[in-house]
């Protein structure tokens, strides 16, 4: 009467029969009910209540509120673990029975499952007889569809690179596969509670929950089509076959395709180069319309990395601030995209209308997508066009910043020079301006995930490798020292990023001039009314009257006399998400407005030589970190 032993993995839990479980809807808002490990009690307290208080609680409330499940009808109640994870499943019943005994523990990631949210001990004798149940069955959790154990240790996992936190799915249900429970780990020592780092903890926690929900390595041979049949085939045992290379369960190709593209260009050569691709229905119809690419076989999944990087993550070239790349850069969103990948699992419907807008790649065309970095800026190049949204400005001394295509963020382009040269196929450029061509294989984008392509990237200032402040425009922690503040920036709610003009700013006494040499944007306060952008600059309102106007910026301020030009930006992009309709540009107007203008107050009887100095890094041993 013993129909098979297991021997890989624990097996799914039997909550339902499938059948049952088939015929309900996808209608019930997903309910994830927390426990944590007592290491998270353990945190110092203004980590533990900014987990507890705000960073988990909005984190589950954003899947809670954007994913729809089939709903669960009884507790959730969770196999214990076998030794060796040997178990039999006597008769027709998909009840998980131990060799000879139960271990005394199970785990779901580093946390310990209580007692309670077990199922009883089952086993059978080594031969599979005389098979019994003890003890009692716990209670279960109640009202839930998926249970979440979070931890916070600082494990070896911590160690490697940048981790803050790290997650998987531990238990399915038997029905139809789905996660019914998972594990988060969050890396003590990588917490920070400064409120400029709070976004991107958020995100990193939502990115890790998604994981455990379904975006998986370890899962993606369990999706399923919208009515509930497997994409991948099963074996006897019921389930997909192991791939040995990559120790997970193989996919069929009605999930993930492996393409070749041809004619991959890399400096002085092309290659053949073989992704993987998601191909799923709803993830194919909105990579499409995202690039606007017709023909778009679907979405290509990051081919770089260490285990839980490879093959779990989209392209970080293709998807740059997609939040669920393998590496976080700024400004992570949530995309259509990667909500159809949750639809396209068969275990969820999301409600679109929680997905971010990805700017990233956005209508670029099959170009961008099909052939590498090299060869976009090549043809943009010979064409005379923006290489946007790469570019080619090597990041060193003196500093050009520019802004971030959404303007939160004054930025740097990423290129910046290796010790040795890279691998072949990461090197991007025949040429680069101010760079000699026996050093240009040394070059390359700072993000290796990125297939090594440069582009436009937010940044923090450092001093003594000690995070000073960094370049986000919403922030008032960013705001340089006044003494510092040579151009006038504004950090806060209601800051965009602007761009100079080629001229560096000065700031002027009757006795000395200093140049800045870092240059090229800025912080600013806005406003939008009576169909115009304003930029506010020490409290003093410019009107923007066309795309390119120069703002001439002249006011006395801390005992300088700061002199320098902010370029108005189109007024549709600052104003156009504030329901603001903008005005025609009469470039005639803006000549005859004039805007505020301070002068020195210096006696001319007694003119002093001007002393110029050129100040170097904000006079201080500042570094960037990208």
């Amino acid at each position: 009467n013993i129909v098979r032993k297991f021997v890989h993995l624990v097996q799914h839990v039997h909550l339902e029969p499938p059948h049952v479980v088939r015929k309900r809807s996808i209608s019930q808002p997903l309910r994830i009910k927390v426990f944590y490990d007592k290491s998270v009690h353990r945190l110092p307290v203004e980590k533990f209540e900014v987990i507890n208080l705000t960073i988990l609680p909005q984190a589950l409330d954003y899947w809670q509120n954007t994913l729809l499940v089939r709903p669960m009808a009884v507790p959730i109640r969770l196999n214990r673990k076998c030794p060796n994870n040997q178990a039999f499943f006597p008769g027709d019943v998909s009840l998980q029975h131990c060799k000879e005994r139960c271990e005394n523990v199970t785990t779901c990631g580093e946390v310990v499952v209580p007692e309670e949210h077990l199922e009883p001990c089952r086993v059978c004798s080594s031969t599979g007889h005389f098979c019994q149940v003890t003890p009692p069955e716990g209670p279960g959790i109640k009202d839930a569809d998926f249970v979440f154990y979070v931890s916070a240790m600082q494990t070896d996992r911590c160690h490697k690179g940048q981790t803050v936190a790290y997650a998987a799915h531990c238990q399915q249900e038997a029905a139809l596969d789905r996660p019914i429970a998972g594990h988060a780990n969050l890396c003590p020592n990588s917490i920070s509670t400064k409120p400029q780092d709070l976004d991107t903890l958020l995100s990193t926690v939502k990115h890790e929950i998604l994981h455990a929900l379904g975006f998986s390595v370890s899962l993606y041979a369990y999706f399923r089509d919208k009515y509930g049949n497997p994409l991948t085939p099963r074996g006897r045992n019921g389930k997909p076959m192991i791939n040995k290379v990559i120790q997970a369960h193989q996919w069929s190709d009605r999930i993930i395709r492996e393409v070749e593209r041809r004619d991959w260009k890399v400096r002085g050569m092309s290659l053949k180069k073989t992704v993987k691709i998601v191909v799923t229905p709803r993830v194919q119809e909105e990579v499409r319309l995202h690039f606007n690419c017709s023909y778009l076989e679907g979405a290509e999944l990051e081919d770089q990395g260490e285990d839980g990087t490879v093959l779990t993550h989209w392209e970080k070239r293709l998807f740059e601030n997609e939040a669920m790349t393998g590496t976080h850069t700024q400004n992570p969103v949530y995309s259509r995209i990667t909500l159809a990948l949750m639809e396209d699992t068969g275990w969820y419907v999301p409600n679109y209308d929680m997905a971010q807008e990805l700017k990233w790649g956005k209508g670029l065309g099959c170009d961008f997508v099909f052939k590498s970095c090299k060869d976009w800026i090549d043809s943009r190049r010979i064409r005379q066009e923006s290489i946007h949204p790469y570019c080619d400005k090597v990041k060193k001394d003196p500093l050009e910043t520019e802004c971030t295509d959404s303007r939160d963020s004054v930025a740097l382009c990423n290129l910046v020079e290796y010790s040795k040269e890279l691998p072949p196929v990461f090197q991007n450029f025949d040429d680069i301006p101010g760079v000699p061509s026996s050093e240009i294989g040394k070059y390359g984008g700072s993000v290796s995930l990125a297939d090594y392509c440069p582009y436009i990237q937010e940044f923090t200032w450092k001093s003594n490798n000690i995070v000073v402040r960094g370049s986000q425009c919403q922030f008032p922690e960013n705001m340089p020292q006044p003494e510092k503040n040579f151009a006038l920036e504004w950090y806060g709610p209601g800051s965009k990023c602007f761009h100079h003009s080629r001229d560096m700013w000065e700031e002027r006494t009757c006795h000395q001039v200093r140049q800045w040499q870092h240059w090229g944007s800025g912080c600013y306060q806005y406003q939008c009314a009576q169909g115009q952008l304003q930029v506010l600059v020490a409290n003093h309102s410019y009107t923007c009257f066309h795309a390119g106007q120069q703002l001439k910026i002249q006011i006395f301020s801390q005992g300088w006399l700061h002199i320098g030009t902010i370029v108005c930006p189109p007024c549709q992009e600052i104003c156009g998400d504030n329901d603001i309709n903008c005005q025609p540009e009469p470039k005639y107007l803006y000549a005859s407005t004039k805007h505020h203008y301070d002068e020195l107050p210096c006696s001319s009887e007694c003119p002093l030589p001007l002393m110029v100095l050129m100040l170097l890094s904000f006079l201080l041993p500042w570094t960037l970190a990208s």
